[in-house]
C-alpha cells in the first residue's frame, strides 16, 4: 500500500556498535518548526522499554510483525 507504518529511532550504541533500533508509531511523531525536527511525546524510559531489534528484523515481512507490536505497546490508534 506504500504506507509508512512506523518511524525508527536508534540509540544505545557507540559508533554504530550495540545500537538498538526502536520502531515508534508514525502518528507519534510531531513536526515542530521551532525545533526544526520531529518530536515524540514518549519518555526515554518508554522508548528504552519498547520494541527494539535490528533493522533486518524490523523490516522482515514488510514490518507487519513489528507494526502490531509497536502499536500495541504505545497504544496508538490503528490506521488499518
Amino acid at each position: 500500500s506504500n504506507s509508512i507504518i512506523f518511524a525508527v529511532v536508534s540509540f544505545g550504541g557507540f559508533l554504530g556498535i550495540g545500537e538498538k533500533y526502536h520502531p515508534i508509531p508514525w502518528s507519534g511523531l510531531d513536526y515542530q518548526k521551532d525545533a526544526d525536527g520531529y518530536v515524540v511525546n514518549y519518555t526515554k524510559q518508554q522508548l528504552k522499554d519498547g520494541p527494539a531489534d535490528s533493522l533486518e528484523e524490523l523490516t522482515r515481512n514488510d514490518g507487519l510483525g513489528y507494526r502490531d507490536r509497536t502499536y500495541d505497546y504505545y497504544q496508538a490508534p490503528r490506521y488499518w
